[in-house]
């Protein structure tokens, strides 16, 4: 190969790499949009909470299917026209929830979001992991940083929009149609070497986890049931449990979402410096304290440096094991992320409609103490599931 060939490969390589995360923008800035709107939408629908856990459940069950529709469609469309095709779709998906006057409506627009939420984040994390593998260095967590920024975009942008007195639907179509052209323009610009594309060509969709990716799999499921529900529920449970405005609450996503941001721009060189294992113990020890915060604080204020503390805690855990499952030993690294995502998104977006129903049952702070039960539950176990090889 020429030197003209590999300096134009890395350039590809970095243009790619700065669409995925692109991609990842899009995909944190809508999935947060619509649940800073959610108290709106909530009250415009006539919802009780148990009813918001069945409509957060119809998300679940949305990517539930999407994620199997992605493995199909890469193996048949090829990585890099699924890719363009699930940050459109999902950007048009993101206005469905302005529709849902009312709970059927919702319901629906929901699972549909789901879907494309689903489909999306398959085929990012699958590109991100090759790109990773042929750069030859972790890129995972600054990956998910721009997922985390899009969660912050989506927050502040959400709680402007209501702030300015905008309807739902106009405020929620704007923002889609700046997503919209966020993802068009970042599509021409996905690549992966010839070799990546016939891999995705000729990898199996599904296979079965054994005993250690199934513990992964369950660390990253309670590590998404914390990162999840503080962004689905943080708005809310600010609204009820200090009484404050929505435009308001929403500063309590954003702060968790900059803090998660920044934790996960840190994050690679964290994870060198200290090790795997170590780095989760300690970033989940540091969730269960942010949460505390949360649950102890009567004023939105009060509450922001818990958000802060949960956002740094959080911001790694979910990267690290995405990593660790692509090293396993014997273990085709597609195929492990692929076990890792499966059993984290079928299990972990299960959390924010179980907290809906607790809440239901009792309140929303009782529901949020059991977030820091579920951090602990990391912090313990981890070390016993990760092989002793990659703990460092």
């Amino acid at each position: 190969m020429s030197q003209l060939s590999v300096a134009g490969e890395q350039r590809a390589l970095f243009a790619s790499r700065m669409a995925v995360s692109t991609i990842f923008f899009v995909g944190g800035c809508g999935l947060t949009l619509w649940t800073t709107f959610l108290p709106l939408l909530k009250a415009r629908a006539g919802l009780d909470d148990a009813e918001v856990g069945l409509v957060l459940l119809c998300v679940s069950l949305g990517c539930l299917c999407g994620m199997p529709a992605a493995g199909v469609l890469r193996r048949r469309i090829g990585p890099l026209r699924c890719g363009a095709l699930a940050g459109t779709a999902f950007a048009v998906a993101s206005f469905g929830p302005a529709l849902g006057v009312n709970m059927p409506l919702l319901a629906v627009s929901a699972y549909v979001f789901g879907i494309c939420f689903g489909f999306l984040d398959v085929c990012m994390n699958s590109h991100a992991s090759a790109l990773e593998r042929e750069l030859g260095r972790p890129i995972m967590s600054s990956a998910h940083a721009f997922f985390s920024l899009g969660n912050v975009a989506g927050a502040l942008s959400g709680g402007g929009l209501i702030g300015l007195g905008l309807g739902i639907p106009l405020g929620i179509g704007l923002a889609s149609l700046a997503l919209m052209a966020l993802a068009l323009a970042a599509t021409p610009w996905l690549w992966l070497p010839e070799a990546h594309l016939r891999e995705a060509a000729e990898s199996p969709i599904f296979r079965s986890p054994n005993l250690t990716m199934l513990g992964v799999g369950i660390l990253t499921v309670l590590a998404f049931v914390i990162e999840l529900t503080l962004i689905d529920w943080g708005a809310l449970y600010l609204v009820q449990a200090t009484s404050s405005a929505p435009s308001h609450a929403a500063a309590g996503v954003a702060c968790f979402s900059v803090a998660m941001t920044t934790g996960r721009l840190l994050g690679d060189r964290i994870a060198h410096r200290l090790g795997a294992v170590t780095t989760i113990q300690i970033s989940a020890v540091i969730a269960c304290l942010g949460v505390a915060v949360i649950v102890l604080a009567s004023t939105v204020p009060a509450a922001l440096p818990g958000f802060a503390l949960a956002g740094l805690g959080i911001a790694n855990l979910v990267p690290i094991l995405f990593s660790l499952s692509g090293r396993m030993p014997g273990i085709p690294p597609n195929a492990g992320i692929a076990m890792t995502v499966t059993i984290a998104y079928g299990g972990g977006l299960f959390g924010p409609p179980l907290i809906g129903f607790v809440a239901h049952t009792f309140d929303l702070r009782t529901a949020f103490v059991m977030l820091t039960v579920g951090a602990l539950a990391i912090a313990a176990a981890v070390r016993g599931v990760i092989p002793r090889a990659l703990r460092h």
